[in-house]
């Protein structure tokens, strides 16, 4: 049996770490539960080592975004050999079988660096709303065209698709190694989109188990409008996913085209306050994230790229 090991990176997670945690310590696959705490402010960290003692629970102290405290737990599923990661939101939980079905498929078919379970709402009762737009985009014919007709799907029940959302992911150990850990450039957002590109740039799929199921409990942020600033943020984050996408080749090109083309429509909004600030901000943006970027793609290129230094970032606190 393949060993895995699932990572929750948590944060002021009290509304649902119980029931994640519970749901993976009753899979029917066992799973190595890794819990990496970004310096939660309520009970969180007292909770988890008081209830689920099995955990094996790493407060860093301090928020190190999504990605790098994701990074802290895949750089020990490399150091400890472990045959697969499997990444879980704090808000999400599994179903019994959900861990067992995606090790198995992930076995059988390798080419998938990736494989998500299918995510349904918090309740259960219908698909999660970015996960249904994400099937969309998918390559889901084969599966309409069963359901429709009325007719058993033809070969293994996986739906590839080129990005779903990092809230439940199997990525076996063979794509950790080479597509490495996420890039520390995204603090909060963003960094699944690249990491997906990088998955897919070393030959890799992602695929979607629909035999799989997770609950993930977001509806009431997903309904929530974003103010000015962040939109520019999210944004932002956009443009770097475009730049920062091995590959694109002129990523240098896009950048100029883009700012220069915010440039103009600053001086197009010079007596429209909001658009004024919001092009001026977007043509700052994409000058001063040259030097990142260029650090970002030659990162990228090596090997195990963004890991082995974890250790060194939890003994900075």
């Amino acid at each position: 049996m393949t060993s895995v090991y699932t990572i929750i990176v948590t944060y002021n997670g009290m509304t649902w770490i119980d029931k994640c945690l519970s749901s993976l310590v009753a899979s029917s696959y066992p799973t190595t539960i890794i819990v990496i705490d970004n310096g939660s402010t309520d009970n969180t960290v007292e909770f988890v080592r008081e209830k689920f003692p099995q955990a094996r629970l790493i407060a860093t102290g301090k928020n190190l975004g999504f990605g790098q405290a994701n990074n802290v737990g895949l750089e020990m599923v490399l150091e400890e050999g472990a045959g697969h990661a499997f990444l879980l939101n704090q808000d999400a939980w599994v179903e019994k079988g959900t861990i067992g079905e995606l090790v198995a498929m992930q076995t059988k078919q390798p080419q998938y660096g990736i494989l998500s379970p299918v995510h349904l709402n918090g309740a259960g009762t219908a698909l999660d709303g970015y996960f249904a737009d994400y099937l969309l985009q998918s390559d889901i014919k084969p599966q309409l065209s069963a359901w429709l007709l009325d007719k058993p799907l033809d070969g293994p029940a996986v739906i590839s698709t080129s990005f779903v959302n990092a809230a439940a992911w199997l990525i076996s150990a063979d794509c950790l190694r080479k597509t490495g850990g996420f890039d520390p450039i995204f603090f909060h957002y963003g960094e699944d989109v690249n990491y997906t590109q990088r998955v897919l740039f070393h030959g890799f799929k992602i695929g979607v188990d629909t035999k799989a199921r997770i609950c993930h409990d977001r509806e009431i942020r997903l309904a929530s409008t974003l103010p000015p600033a962040a939109l520019l943020k999210r944004d932002c984050i956009n443009f770097l996913n475009v730049v920062c996408d091995i590959r694109r080749r002129a990523y240098l090109v896009i950048i100029l085209k883009r700012s220069m083309r915010y440039s103009f429509l600053a001086a197009l909004n010079l007596f429209n306050k909001q658009r004024l600030t919001y092009n001026f901000h977007m043509t700052k943006a994409s000058v001063s994230m040259i030097p990142a970027v260029k650090q970002s793609r030659k990162s990228a290129l090596g090997v195990t790229p963004f890991l082995g230094n974890q250790k060194d970032l939890l003994s900075s606190n």
